[in-house]
């Protein structure tokens, strides 16, 4: 596998990457994966973590509801993202 294979692309890394730096915090810190899957809006604005989402991201990242783990999460908020364009 090389590096390209192991980074996780949300849209464009350039348009999003706050929400890429996002998913990959929950993706290696299972207390901000667990809090984004309970709360997704209000786990994205906890001052232990610095993530300055514009408003269209936090509106991507509350309105994925339902997620089982944080790769369902992203898969679905990918999902959410392709359906803008």
């Amino acid at each position: 596998m090389d590096g390209d294979d192991l980074r996780l692309r949300l849209g464009s890394v350039r348009r999003y990457p706050e929400l890429e730096r996002l998913i990959c915090a929950a993706a290696i810190n299972p207390d901000l994966a667990a809090l984004l899957i309970a709360d997704p809006e209000s786990a994205s604005e906890l001052p232990g973590y610095n993530f300055p989402l514009s408003i269209v991201e936090r509106s991507l990242v509350a309105s994925i509801e339902g997620a089982t783990d944080i790769y369902d999460f992203a898969a679905r908020l990918h999902e959410r993202i392709q359906q803008m364009k």
